[in-house]
């Protein structure tokens, strides 16, 4: 798909990775709406050329019309808060969620979709073989992985079961631990650990990825009309949590003595097939964070 000038609606637009999404759409010429629940909090998207739309997703005749008028959809609202492991309320908002949109895709003629699912997805193992896009799905009928990825497994059976009853055409990406600007899991705990003018960091093999990474993904995934019926890892540098903590505190220009706690193993990931197919490329963990930290600092001076 050629997304000049085309209309790509958005779900969960103003939370993180929403926001990266909706301006990596906006980068590649397509016009993007937003579609959320709370519209004061999606102002700066606005401000920033996005329409927006009022939808839940538990509301289906209201993403229907939030979606008409669409050449595409991206299906990104989800719960993912560390705090919540509640079955009911992930399952209400990961597949319930899920069905809805993709229903209402289906009743607004928005044929195209790119489903946000994760990699928690996946049966995780330590050491190799690395996890790729072939790697077995957690059995979420029978909750393997927790509430928030046994759900996640769930819904992207969902998404490829609904469009091909309903003949749409979808892409499911599978992102690493994501990381960005606005983030209210990963970093502030991420912050926390590393205040301590020492800090004890495992070794070990865990993939984080760059949140603008993962909404370039989407836009490649989009403009790829063969990555339909496809699902894609786009997981993360194949390197440990020491050296995401050695590049936060390179890209915050900090001084701290980091310990590391040899493990010698870890999560190791394969995301070559997105590389080749979808043009996914997840820059370094020091480019990443210090962009992350000017927008973060952007987003602080605006709101004083």
């Amino acid at each position: 798909m050629n997304l000049e000038n085309r209309t790509v609606a958005v779900t969960g637009a103003s939370g993180m990775l929403g926001a990266y999404i909706c301006r990596a759409l906006r980068a590649s010429g397509a016009r993007v709406r937003g579609v959320v629940r709370n519209l004061d909090k999606a102002r700066f998207l606005e401000r920033e050329g996005v329409e927006l739309a009022r939808a839940d997703l538990a509301e289906r005749d209201a993403l229907t019309a939030a979606f008409r008028g669409c050449d595409a959809v991206v299906s990104n609202a989800a719960l993912y808060n560390l705090l919540n492991l509640r079955w009911s309320d992930n399952y209400r908002a990961n597949l319930e969620g899920t069905e809805n949109v993709y229903e209402a895709c289906a009743a607004a003629g928005a044929s195209r979709v790119v489903h946000i699912s994760s990699w928690g997805v996946n049966r995780w193992h330590l050491g190799p073989p690395a996890i790729d896009d072939a790697t077995p799905l957690l059995d979420g009928e029978r909750r393997k992985g927790g509430a928030y990825r046994a759900t996640k497994a769930l819904s992207e059976i969902a998404a490829f079961r609904v469009s091909r009853e309903r003949g749409l055409a979808t892409t499911a990406l599978r992102p690493g631990g994501i990381y960005g600007a606005r983030d209210k899991n990963l970093m502030p705990y991420f912050r926390l650990w590393m205040a301590p003018p020492v800090a004890f960091v495992p070794k070990l093999r865990f993939p984080f990825v760059y949140a603008g990474d993962v909404a370039a993904s989407v836009v490649g995934a989009l403009r790829n009309d063969a990555s339909a019926g496809q699902a894609y890892l786009v997981a993360g540098r194949d390197e440990t949590v020491y050296d995401f903590a050695r590049a936060w505190l390179e890209a915050a220009d900090r001084r701290a003595v980091l310990v590391p706690i040899p493990v010698g193993t870890g999560i190791h990931s394969d995301s070559s097939r997105a590389a080749r197919e979808i043009g996914f490329a997840n820059r370094s963990y020091v480019d990443g964070l210090r962009e992350t930290f000017a927008a973060d600092r952007a987003e602080r001076a605006g709101a004083s």
